[in-house]
C-alpha cells in the first residue's frame, strides 16, 4: 500500500492535469459539453448571479459543481475557481459559498477559452472576444495564393506545349529582321 506521501503527490499531479474537451473522449465528453456550462452559453459580457447550490461529481476525483441563478447548467470549478470563492467567502466550507454574488465571465488562457468566476467588478483577464478577423483574412491569402500557383502553372504547360511553335516564330521574326 502507498504512503501518505505518495499518495500526496499523486493527487496533486491529478489536480494540476485538468484535461481539455478534445483529451476527453466517449461519454464524458458528452456529459461534459451537454450538461456543463460552456463559454459558448454566456452572453459576450459575461454573467452575475448568485449560487444557489453546490454539488460535486466524479468517483476517484471529486469535481465541484456551482449552480448559479438564471444559467440552466452547472459551472465546473477549476482550482482557481475555489480560491476564488474562499477569498469571496472567508471561508472554505462550501456551505458558506451559497448565496454569495459572483460573476462568471468567458477568458482566453492558453489559447483556449474557459470560464472563470470572478467576484462582481473585479479585474480579471481580458474578457473573451469571438474569433480573431485575421484567420479569415489568412484563409482569402490562402485562396489567392492557390489561384495563382494554379495560374502560373496552366502557363508553364502551355508554354511546354507550344515551345515548338514559339521557337518557329521566333526563328521566322530573326530571319526576316535579318533579311531586311
Amino acid at each position: 500500500m502507498a504512503n501518505k506521501v505518495a499518495q500526496a503527490k499523486r493527487l496533486t499531479e491529478e489536480n494540476l492535469h485538468t484535461p481539455s474537451l478534445d483529451e476527453i473522449a466517449g461519454r464524458a465528453a458528452s456529459v461534459i459539453g451537454r450538461y456543463r456550462l460552456q463559454p459558448d452559453d454566456l452572453p459576450s459580457e459575461g454573467y452575475v448571479g448568485q449560487i444557489h447550490s453546490i454539488n460535486t461529481q466524479g468517483v476517484e476525483a471529486l469535481t465541484p459543481l456551482v449552480y448559479i441563478t438564471g444559467l440552466a447548467k452547472p459551472l465546473a470549478l477549476s482550482e482557481i475557481d475555489v480560491q476564488t470563492l474562499v477569498r469571496i467567502s472567508d471561508s472554505p466550507f462550501s456551505s458558506d459559498w451559497i448565496g454569495r454574488t459572483v460573476e462568471v465571465r468567458a477568458v482566453r488562457m492558453d489559447g483556449e477559452r474557459r470560464l472563470r468566476l470572478y467576484a462582481p467588478g473585479a479585474v480579471s483577464w481580458p474578457i473573451d472576444e469571438p474569433s480573431p478577423p485575421y484567420r479569415r483574412q489568412r484563409t482569402a491569402l490562402i485562396g489567392a495564393l492557390f489561384v495563382l500557383i494554379v495560374a502560373i502553372t496552366a502557363m508553364l504547360i502551355v508554354f511546354t506545349e507550344q515551345i515548338v511553335a514559339l521557337w518557329t516564330l521566333l526563328e521566322e521574326a530573326i530571319t526576316s529582321f535579318l533579311g531586311r
